[in-house]
């Protein structure tokens, strides 16, 4: 299997909403079926990642397999949304997007990239740790990323244990 990695367009917001909606549902086996029925990313919110961040989509033999959705959040890069669709997971495509994130981060002179996950979802933070991502404390100072943690918990994501984690880039 060929991954091919390139940048998004508005073009692609449709498809991203229809990939994001088919990967959670990987959430239904854990019992989060809230993730696999919530709503997908807004139009506005892919609109936020190709004006002033980064989504790239990942392709095999042409087809649309995920995308990485990434915003600037307090002077960081932040992963927004990362989502793979059911028939392409655990096939290194997730790693492939981050490490294109990075990429794109680090060419922008991030120091660090931040994202909030579920805690004890083995796709989740366990997966990131393994990318070498730490759980941290956002501080006073990380006024967007508070406002992102409380749109998540006003969207019911906050249901299950949540954390914030950072990788230094």
């Amino acid at each position: 299997m060929i991954v091919t990695i390139r940048p998004a367009s508005a073009a692609d917001i449709p498809l991203m909403q229809s990939l994001e909606r088919d990967a959670a549902q990987a959430f239904r086996a854990v019992g989060y079926d809230f993730c696999a029925d919530g709503p997908v990313r807004t139009h506005e919110e892919h609109e936020r990642g190709l004006e002033g961040g980064a989504i790239f989509i990942a392709e095999t033999d042409g087809e649309a397999a995920g995308f990485i959705l990434l915003w600037v959040v307090d002077r960081h890069a932040h992963l927004t949304e990362i989502s793979i669709a059911e028939r392409f997971q655990r096939r290194g495509i997730g790693r492939a997007l981050i490490e294109a994130g990075e990429d794109w981060a680090r060419e922008r002179g991030f120091d660090a990239i931040t994202l909030t996950t579920f805690r004890d979802v083995a796709w989740n933070a366990p997966f990131y740790r393994s990318l070498g991502y730490a759980e941290y404390a956002p501080g006073g100072g990380e006024l967007d990323l508070a406002a992102v943690q409380a749109e998540e918990a006003q969207s019911g994501y906050a249901g299950k244990p949540r954390i914030t984690m950072k990788k230094a880039l």
